[in-house]
């Protein structure tokens, strides 16, 4: 997330001109089973855009079949890479699937297009899981890259993008064994698809060997991204969130938007087309009571239909995983409230989930920046030990 903003204080970004605009538009025909795959190519991941210097890898780009936020055939487009490096453990060298953190809803921001201009800043994590040895399959989410809204923070959507990713990445092709043990791992949006993925994976695909889940400040209520998000440095993604409930629930569209005053309605609007390296064109700490036609903020509607059933589909907690996972937080996330946190891993413990947390407790600074919440990735170095061991005991 910082890097992110950071860049866009820079002024950089992917350009509106890209040579890959062909791969990233679906056939007419595909094969509808989660999972399958559609087309790929070999890619890159830059380290310095356009000097040939690139993650040490080899990187493909693929697009294949998930299952969207409206329960349909879905293609979704992803980046598989593996490094150079033999395995140094035992069995299969194991498949670590990424969820990248908020990156936006155009489809100019799809991990797998900002890899190749260096700016997925999910590359600091991809490149430590390289080093280890692990193979990185990282998803796009459906509707970046590919035609459609992207649906923010939707449990369904984000989960089976995730797995359905880990099912076309365990293929030798891509010099990924297809017997490869599987771990899910994200922060933040990652952090949510990484706890939905370990949510639906023992119902959604009993076939894959997932072996372990590191889910990262999961903003598992977005009641409480409503709240602590609001007036802050982006807090226009409230449009993300409510564009992501229109893409998933369209026969409410109307409802959803009937809140919205102009101003809102253009915030909508506009947010559909950026980047988080916009940032700074989305009118930055200004509160959702400027959007409404009431002058409430958006929190006040989240108790009343469609908002309601709409929130209450995302939350994490009621599932309980069947794989050990890792949870980090930090005290001071001025984003993700971590006693939402607390009650996913309380309501998950209760119901026989093999649960760890990491908990930082880094001070509150600079509230409503997401210095907070971007600070709280150092937690990321603890779940890397946590997974090494986790993939040690594999061979056991």
């Amino acid at each position: 997330m910082l890097v992110a903003v950071a860049a866009s204080v820079l002024g950089t970004g992917p350009g509106s001109a890209d040579p890959w605009d062909a791969f990233y538009k679906p056939p007419q025909k595909f094969d509808t089973r989660p999972g399958s795959l559609i087309r790929s190519a070999p890619s890159y991941a830059a380290v310095i855009p356009y000097t040939g210097a690139n993650i040490d890898a080899r990187t493909t780009t693929v697009m294949y079949t998930s299952t969207g936020a409206r329960n349909r055939p879905t293609p979704v487009t992803g980046s598989v890479l593996v490094p150079r490096q033999p395995w140094k453990g035992k069995g299969d060298r194991p498949l670590v699937v990424v969820g990248s953190g908020t990156i936006g809803a155009g489809d100019q921001c799809a991990p797998s297009r900002l890899l190749r201009y260096g700016q997925a800043y999910e590359e600091m994590a991809i490149g430590v899981l390289l080093a280890n040895g692990y193979a990185v399959a990282m998803t796009d989410y459906e509707g970046l890259g590919t035609p459609g809204d992207h649906p923010y923070l939707n449990r369904r959507s984000l989960g089976t993008s995730m797995i359905d990713m880990a099912r076309v990445a365990r293929n030798p092709r891509f010099g990924v064994s297809a017997t490869a043990p599987v771990a899910f791992w994200g922060y933040s949006e990652g952090g949510f698809a990484a706890g939905s993925a370990a949510e639906l994976a023992a119902s959604y695909a009993p076939e894959l060997p997932v072996f372990a889940a590191f889910a990262g400040a999961p903003a598992p209520d977005l009641a409480d991204l409503a709240r602590l998000g609001d007036g802050s440095l982006l807090g226009g993604g409230v449009g993300w969130v409510v564009n992501g409930f229109i893409a998933a629930y369209p026969q409410h569209r109307d409802a959803f938007l009937s809140v919205f005053n102009q101003l809102g309605r253009s915030v909508l609007r506009d947010v559909n087309s950026y980047c988080v390296f916009d940032v700074m064109r989305m009118l930055p700490f200004v509160p959702t009571t400027f959007y409404t036609k009431d002058g409430r903020p958006i929190r006040a509607y989240l108790d009343k239909e469609p908002f309601r059933t709409a929130v209450d589909e995302q939350r994490l907690g009621r599932v309980a995983p069947k794989m050990p996972v890792l949870v980090s937080q930090n005290r001071g996330d001025d984003v993700v409230d971590p006693l939402g946190t607390d009650r996913m891993v309380r309501s998950w413990r209760a119901k026989g989930a093999d649960v760890t947390v990491e908990t930082q407790h880094l001070p509150l600074f600079l509230p409503s920046t997401f210095f907070g919440h971007g600070i709280g990735m150092v937690g990321e170095l603890r779940a890397l030990s946590w997974l090494n061991e986790k993939a040690a005991a594999l061979g056991r």
